[in-house]
């Protein structure tokens, strides 16, 4: 079993994520597939991550694909396809639920969360700045167009909408309570296959 989960920007998503890879005892990937990337292409981190704020268009793709016949994304496509072999895990973000549409035994997750919760929780983290609830509606906005952006110009979906995934939550429910709906899910799925 592999779960993948995509989540808007701030909410709760990667703490649900890691609940669930606790709850199951499996790996949770989500920065560590760049790493990864990172050591097959022989590229930077750094490089690897820029290139997923950027598209095929930009000067770094450019750069990077006269030497290589490989795009950037792919590199870490093929990294969370490898992951996927080697046994269940929790894959976050990175287009994992359209890289594994082909797959079976994938349970594709997406969290969203109200804007006033999101903002409530973008403004509870450590390293979160004081800023009126109007700049910080932006910044989620700024970031759900980008993961947006990416997600529909590597994919033939789009986004965010239900018909993509087998469970959509609301991260109002709880962190405790997606977390266990998530891994009822999952075994529920596991069942039925065998």
């Amino acid at each position: 079993m592999v779960i993948t989960m995509a989540r808007e920007y701030a909410s709760g998503g990667s703490e649900i994520a890691q609940a669930v890879a606790d709850k199951l005892g499996i790996p949770l990937y989500n920065k560590e597939l760049i790493t990864l990337a990172a050591k097959k292409s022989g590229l930077t981190e750094e490089a690897i991550a820029a290139s997923e704020n950027q598209r095929s268009g930009s000067l770094i793709y450019s750069l990077y694909m006269m030497g290589n016949t490989m795009p950037l994304a792919d590199q870490v496509y093929n990294v969370i396809k490898e992951l996927a072999a080697e046994g269940p895990c929790v894959i976050l973000g990175r287009c994992g639920d359209y890289v594994l549409r082909e797959r079976p035994n994938v349970l594709r997750t997406f969290v969203y969360a109200p804007l006033e919760t999101r903002i409530q929780f973008a403004k509870s983290r450590p390293d979160a700045k004081d800023m009126p609830d109007r700049l910080w509606e932006t910044q989620l906005a700024k970031h759900d167009r980008a993961r947006a952006s990416y997600y529909n110009y590597y994919t033939e979906n789009r986004w965010g909408e239900a018909k993509n995934y087998d469970l959509c939550l609301n991260a109002t429910l709880g962190r405790e309570a997606c977390a266990d709906l998530i891994v009822a899910a999952a075994r529920a799925m596991q069942e039925d296959d065998k």
